[in-house]
């Protein structure tokens, strides 16, 4: 029969090694809580914004590129 291992929490408990990719996970998921809580917060004015570009404008930089690409080719 085996004898229990009594020690086994508090070696669980002082053992190191994954800590430093524990905090690692930590510190990207709050930046990325961070970011999603700036977006949703200018979700509207982000919304607006494409609105706000008129089809002309889109037209004129749409021809302009294609004659840029017409020179490399």
């Amino acid at each position: 029969m085996k004898k229990l291992d009594l020690n086994f929490p508090n070696s669980f408990i002082n053992d190191n090694r994954g800590q430093g990719a524990v905090e690692l996970i930590l510190i990207i998921g709050g930046i990325i809580v961070i970011i999603l809580l700036v977006v949703s917060m200018y979700k509207s004015y982000l919304v607006d914004f494409g609105s706000e570009i008129d089809s002309n404008e889109i037209n004129t930089l749409n021809s302009s590129f294609s004659d840029i690409a017409s020179k490399f080719e």
